[in-house]
């Protein structure tokens, strides 16, 4: 069968000139060497090549496209792979999209379809929960807890909910629920017609807010990270860049080593990508100062380049924040990196000091990495396991430490403030009123 397949080539090109009177053996190669090359690429690289080692797709798999054709290979690994993924030079697609934002073309906001939250009609309307900076979104002034009820009069269904995602300038319809605290119900406070310009790259900033506060006599911190990168633009546009992320996560913990935070709040309910030596830099930052000399993660490849194998330790260098325990806000978007971080942190410091707030992570203990470049085809396939500090790498999604859905709540407050959802529970939490009171 190996033997017959190595010649599938020129069986083709034989039938094909009987049947047509000519060669198309280029066509053939033409239109299926993307699919050869990525094969060759995940037999060697791949976490689990060996289950590739004697695999041969049928002859239609070969020309299929990218996507669809790397899904035959994943498959095969029978490991439930759903990171592994490539990008086509030629498409405007975030592979690390969030929900509905897309950043290399958006409108730069997230939301979600749900019921008019009145309950006076069947109409469906879109939550705002995201606004992104220096976006089309927030030029024109949306936040989170707008109502997005219609876009150029159209009502919003499944089918077209899209819509908001990226296109052309759109006339929105906002409005805001209040409450009538003596009858119990629920109203639409006011009508806003909105006029938004059309979608466009908007810069996913990974620490886009964060801040201070003073209650009760205790400093708590609190930083929202979205990604753990350190570049602003794509790898092949690097050269002669400073890594302006990393930079600004090391500025933010100056800022609040100086302000002598107790307790820090950080943020990764949308930290959904990353590299695991921005998670090593922000957990030597905020892991506690008795753990900083063991290790914060390893790394294991498949045999053939289980050289490549890490251990990582707590980066000593850096100016320890000095804390015992630390507060983790996490929902379904939280994967990754991010993830890496609060299995390692858990750890070094004891899960009892590393409390996660929200709601269940999505589960991704290996990392992926890109491993060529041809034919319009980027791959990044899983290559390696990510463990903690004991190489333990079997774990799947981070159940919340205090459960808390933030959608089921009216408000929906920017994030950073001490009024909304999940980092007010971090508050009660840290004051002693909720389920891990401090000390």
């Amino acid at each position: 069968m190996k033997t017959f397949l190595t010649h599938i080539p020129l069986f083709l090109t034989l039938m094909l000139t009987i049947a047509c009177g000519e060669d198309r053996t280029y066509e053939y190669e033409e239109k299926t060497r993307h699919s050869h090359w990525m094969q060759e690429q995940m037999q060697d690289k791949y976490l689990w090549a060996d289950s590739l080692k004697d695999f041969e797709p049928t002859w239609k798999n070969y020309f299929a496209e990218p996507e669809a054709f790397l899904e035959v290979l994943v498959a095969r690994s029978k490991q439930g792979d759903e990171w592994s993924y490539v990008e086509i030079d030629t498409l405007q697609e975030d592979s690390h999209e969030r929900g509905y934002f897309n950043h290399l073309d958006s409108y730069g906001l997230d939301f979600i379809l749900m019921s008019d939250p009145t309950g006076q009609t069947t109409r469906q309307v879109l939550r705002v929960v995201t606004v992104y900076p220096d976006s089309p979104a927030e030029r024109v002034g949306l936040k989170r807890n707008d109502f997005i009820c219609s876009y150029n009069g159209y009502k919003f269904s499944k089918s077209n909910v899209s819509k908001l995602q990226k296109g052309v300038a759109r006339k929105l319809e906002v409005r805001h629920v209040g409450v009538d605290a003596q009858e119990g119900f629920f109203f639409w406070e006011d009508t806003l017609e909105v006029s938004i310009g059309a979608s466009e790259y908007v810069e996913d900033v990974p620490f886009p807010v964060w801040n201070v506060v003073e209650t009760d006599g205790v400093t708590v911190g609190y930083l929202m990270c979205t990604r753990l990168v350190e570049y602003p633009i794509e790898k092949e546009n690097r050269r002669g860049s400073s890594p302006v992320y990393r930079e600004m996560m090391d500025e933010v913990m100056k800022e609040m080593k100086n302000e002598g935070v107790d307790e820090l709040v950080l943020d990764l309910r949308l930290c959904n990508y990353g590299t695991l030596e921005m998670a090593q830099r922000l957990a030597s930052y905020v892991v506690s100062p008795d753990a900083r000399g063991g290790l914060f993660a390893a790394t294991f490849w498949n045999e053939k380049y289980s050289g490549n194998n890490l251990e990582l330790p707590y980066d000593v260098s850096l100016d320890n924040l000095g804390l015992s325990r630390i507060y983790i806000l996490t929902s379904s978007y939280t994967r990754g990196a991010a993830e890496w971080l609060i299995h390692g942190l858990r750890h070094s410091m004891g899960e009892e000091n590393v409390i996660t707030i929200g709601t269940e992570t999505k589960g991704q203990n290996v990392m992926t990495e890109e491993v060529g470049d041809q034919y319009y085809v980027r791959l990044f396939p899983v290559v390696a396991y990510v463990g903690d500090g004991d190489g333990n790498y079997e774990y799947d999604e981070i159940e919340p430490t205090i459960e808390v859905n933030e959608f089921d709540f009216l408000s929906l407050d920017e994030y950073g403030s001490v009024n909304e959802t999940l980092f007010s529970v971090a508050l009660q939490t840290i004051l002693g009123n909720g389920q891990n009171g401090g000390e």
